[in-house]
């Protein structure tokens, strides 16, 4: 590891030097976040690649490619890694594999992240303790302004507990949340939350500036996430003991409650209902931050409902989740989804944001945990009392026959 950012940055032009073409590796924001500065340095390169085919052909106006063409096409070039930690040791060995030239440095990612964020921290204007502006939005002071970073669980629990928290102070007039494209219809759920503001710019910037300046709260502010540091490490008060379950760590570390809330309920246009009734059972095979299960076990899954008459779907949210073999595709937006779920026999998911989202509503379901921090840590039982909500541990296991029936079971 480099002594220090500007070795990092030193050792990143020394190698950018030694080619006639370089290639970024990763069309994520990390890549993106490169690609930026590259451009902002002049240096020249050829477009971005992934592991497998792309989603998407153009990022911008560079080409994204596939690894093996890469290899198969281009000669004396370089290969600049830019992904997430949780990303970069499969794509490290798979390089090493093909004896590839490649640049990675995490301290690199790292000054690249921090000048990003010293950058975003600039754009917010505070004045006596109140964000007035950032770029063209101009904050109210009689507004508490919540900035929703994360997941679409994390949105829905903040936005169900802006009740509970005008309660505890009574002063606050209106509660404002900035959420994610993709996002927006969640907020408006909720009856307490008098405004949704959907601007990914504002999100972004806002996220960035909470963690440069370490500023989690103003008079109109509050940061709707953890604390955490630039490098993504949590504050030490996310392990309290009180604050073991999920609702408490939201009340308590994100929004300051002192006492016990419960989640406020959603208001859901049930006359839209679209499901297929009883007969019908929704499979949910993929997530962002869970370790997906094997294709065989959903595809023994399809096959014994299917084998009980059950006309099945696989919620899928782009072109490279498909579905189940045996299955129909179900790609709708949030809200339509959890109200078909609603109407079906069950719903059998990974644990993903749209389980949070399915908890509030009356959705027979069974969740997939493939890893013990799931299970123990974000079980949703701790969350939502009704019943209807099994937990299911998947995880440290390579035989599933035991959950297949346990599952079949449950959905009669």
């Amino acid at each position: 590891m480099e002594r220090n950012s500007g070795d990092a940055i030193k050792n990143f032009f020394e190698y950018c030097s030694k080619f006639s073409k370089l290639v970024i590796y990763g069309a994520g924001d990390v890549g993106k976040m490169v690609a930026q500065f590259m451009e902002k340095e002049r240096i020249v390169f050829e477009g971005f690649c992934v592991s497998a085919k792309p989603e998407k052909h153009m990022l911008g106006n560079y080409e994204i490619r596939e690894i093996d063409e890469i290899c198969n096409c281009e000669r004396n070039i370089g290969i600049l890694v830019a992904v997430s930690k949780k990303n970069v040791q499969d794509i490290l060995c798979l390089l090493d594999n093909r004896e590839l030239p490649y640049f990675y440095s995490s301290e690199f990612l790292f000054e690249l992240f921090r000048k990003k964020c010293e950058e975003s921290a600039s754009k917010v204007w505070i004045q006596d303790g109140y964000i007035s502006r950032i770029l063209d939005t101009a904050f109210e002071r009689d507004t508490v302004y919540i900035c929703c970073p994360a997941s679409i669980g994390d949105t829905l629990y903040v936005a169900a507990l802006v009740k509970a928290y005008k309660e505890e102070n009574p002063s606050v007039r209106k509660v404002c949340l900035i959420l994610k494209k993709g996002h927006g219809e969640l907020g408006g759920l909720f009856p307490a939350v008098d405004e949704v503001l959907v601007s990914h710019e504002l999100v972004e910037i806002l996220d960035q500036y909470s963690m440069c300046t370490q500023t989690w709260r103003l008079k109109n502010y509050l940061y709707g996430h953890f604390k955490k540091s630039l490098r993504f490490a949590y504050d030490p008060e996310y392990n309290r003991e009180d604050c073991r379950t999920i609702f408490a760590r939201y009340a308590k570390l994100v929004l300051g409650l002192q006492e016990y809330a419960e989640p406020e309920s959603i208001i859901l246009d049930r006359g839209n209902l679209k499901g297929e009734g009883r007969n019908s059972v929704v499979l949910m095979p993929y997530a962002k931050t869970a370790e997906m299960l094997p294709a065989s076990f959903w595809e023994e899954l399809a096959r014994r409902l299917a084998g009980k008459g059950y006309s099945l779907y696989t919620n899928v949210g782009s072109d490279k989740e498909k579905e189940i073999p045996g299955t129909k595709p179900l790609a709708e937006p949030l809200l339509n989804t959890a109200l078909f779920c609603e109407g079906c026999r069950a719903a059998v998911s990974l644990r993903s944001g749209l389980c949070d989202l399915l908890g509030f509503t009356e959705t027979k379901l069974i969740v997939l945990n493939t890893s013990e921090e799931l299970f123990d840590e974000w079980n949703l039982n701790d969350v939502f009392p009704r019943d209807g909500i099994w937990n299911i541990n998947c995880f440290e296991k390579k035989e599933y026959q035991r959950e297949l029936r346990q599952i079949i079971k449950i959905i009669g």
